[in-house]
């Protein structure tokens, strides 16, 4: 992402034939401070930020200032949007994401606010994500009740969805590097995958972790 002038990533999994505004949205954030990330929360934004449902109404990647200027500008949207302003997170664009069995998904990315991007970028994050999310759609195949995962390898999936490496969870857990690996190559034969943001998305989808 970096390497394509992005430093803010989200990725909306939504329920089949559900809104993005719903509380059943599975949302991986990467790159936004933890205030802001806390505020989106406890301010419920989730249930008036209207770029998603835009970016999905419109069918095409569009920028994020372009889905607000589409949007109805309710009192509570108007609110989101002086919180955007307010954390500098006016710059970026949205991707509406079509899978199999009406399995769809929204994915942002944003820029510094000096950074324009350009078409190239645009259109290089545009195939990542769809390619992210049809490696999603095969992942959530396997049914809730096939994965069963201890006490130990749950800690260690959670803490993994919270961007922590090796070493940290080491030491937050107290066991050694070595043995949070071998948890770690446990967990992704268990859940199907070859890296963190599979695990993190599967293990959501799942309900086996929250975030």
């Amino acid at each position: 992402m970096d390497r394509f002038g992005a430093d803010k990533f989200s990725y909306h999994f939504t329920p089949v034939f559900g809104s993005q505004v719903s509380r059943e949205t599975q949302v991986v954030a990467r790159g936004f401070s933890m205030d802001w990330l806390d505020l989106y929360d406890s301010a419920d934004f989730r249930q008036c930020d209207p770029i998603p449902d835009e970016v999905m109404r419109a069918g095409h990647t569009i920028s994020w200032e372009e889905a607000l200027d589409r949007a109805e500008h309710t009192p509570e949207v108007e609110r989101f949007i002086a919180a955007l302003r307010e954390y500098g997170i006016a710059n970026g664009f949205g991707v509406p994401l079509y899978g199999p069995d009406n399995r769809d998904a929204y994915a942002a990315f944003g820029f510094p606010a000096e950074v324009t991007p350009t078409e190239e970028q645009i259109v290089a994050l545009t195939m990542v994500a769809r390619t992210a999310h049809d490696r999603v759609c095969q992942l959530v195949t396997i049914e809730e009740g096939e994965i069963s995962l201890s006490q130990r390898e749950l800690e260690v999936l959670r803490l993994i969805a919270h961007g922590k490496s090796k070493p940290v969870i080491a030491q937050l857990l107290e066991i050694s590097a070595d043995t949070v690996g071998t948890y770690v190559k446990r967990l992704y034969a268990k859940l199907g995958v070859s890296d963190r943001v599979g695990a993190t998305v599967k293990a959501l989808k799942l309900k086996l972790i929250t975030v």
